[in-house]
């Protein structure tokens, strides 16, 4: 009798786990087959690509040619439409808005190279070509390492910089990709359970809000509009070791770096964040003394669509002091 039940156990388990590998290649397979997409297809006509020196980079621009302008740089698995209430409202003020798709993501060619010196070598080749005078950088969750590293390296592009729940990782030790992660065929099947599965994107844009109501079709439409692109899951599993990994080489991650910082800055946060909690502005604040900074409860890891008027408003009214 017992060796029958254990025998019966082993069946369960062995059918268990044969299920479950076939559910995880299911989900590769239908990232393959749902990925046929182009970017002529499905970017948005109003944008347009800007050759770099790694690859065309997709931008969308608003608001007067002449006004001051304000590049706005995205946080992980977004693009510049998640933006879209954002740059209404400061184009409407009179700003000339540059909000770009930093790469893997929206609809940027996708170079392969994901480091912060890289992310900013491309975007100041981009203002260079757009002939964008010097900008206020405003950076977004994992997308202020970037617009920081831009504001270091290149000075004479940053008029000021602001910095939104900004996930610099300048409050824990460095660390390497876990070595699980290291083979390819491993990433592209997390990448295509979770970033590029669109049964995924309310649930994981929820875990990133304080108010989970404003997880709203619109907001999620966005996000999966790039989903189906051709290559997507191989891509963004090519970026995810770079996220998963220390940047050493970047100057943002120094820091030392940041009481070099010419020109205004200003730190802006939700104050129920619990990706980037509020700690950690705390402790950016400490490196740039002289920066603005507000907090805006309510709201958590992204307070441009938690509540995008009160983050507009407070955007602005930073805007208007650089």
């Amino acid at each position: 009798m017992a060796r029958r039940f254990l025998k019966f156990v082993s069946f369960v388990i062995v059918s268990a786990l044969l299920l479950a590998l076939v559910a995880i290649a299911g989900f590769r397979t239908a990232a393959r087959v749902r990925e046929v997409d182009d970017r002529v297809t499905l970017a948005p006509a109003n944008g347009r690509l800007i050759q770099t020196i790694s690859g065309a980079m997709f931008l969308q621009e608003a608001g007067p040619p002449q006004g001051l302008p304000v590049v706005l740089f995205h946080g992980t698995a977004a693009w510049s439409e998640l933006w879209r209430r954002t740059i209404t409202a400061l184009a409407a003020s009179g700003f000339h808005v540059v909000a770009l798709d930093l790469p893997p993501f929206g609809f940027s060619d996708r170079p392969g190279t994901y480091t912060r010196a890289a992310q900013a070598a491309r975007v100041n080749d981009a203002l260079k070509q757009l002939g964008v005078a010097p900008a206020i950088i405003v950076g977004h969750s994992f997308g202020a390492g970037a617009a920081t590293e831009l504001a270091m390296r290149y000075p004479e592009r940053a008029r000021g910089l602001v910095l939104v729940d900004a996930a610099l990782g300048l409050t824990s030790a460095p660390t390497a990709t876990p070595a699980w992660l290291q083979p390819q065929w491993v990433r592209e099947v997390l990448v295509s359970l979770t970033v590029t599965n669109p049964l995924m994107t309310r649930t994981l844009l929820q875990s990133l809000l304080a108010r989970k109501d404003r997880a709203l079709p619109e907001y999620i439409d966005i996000l999966q509009r790039p989903m189906s692109l051709r290559g997507s899951t191989p891509a963004l599993a090519d970026w995810l070791l770079y996220f998963t990994s220390a940047d050493t080489d970047a100057l943002s991650t120094v820091r030392g770096s940041y009481s070099k910082l010419s020109g205004k800055a200003a730190i802006l946060w939700g104050e129920q964040d619990s990706v980037t909690p509020l700690a950690q502005a705390s402790d950016l604040k400490t490196l740039l003394p002289n920066a603005a900074f507000v907090t805006l409860p309510g709201v958590g890891h992204i307070p441009q669509i938690e509540d995008p008027e009160a983050f507009n408003a407070a955007l602005l009214g930073l805007l208007k002091d650089m």
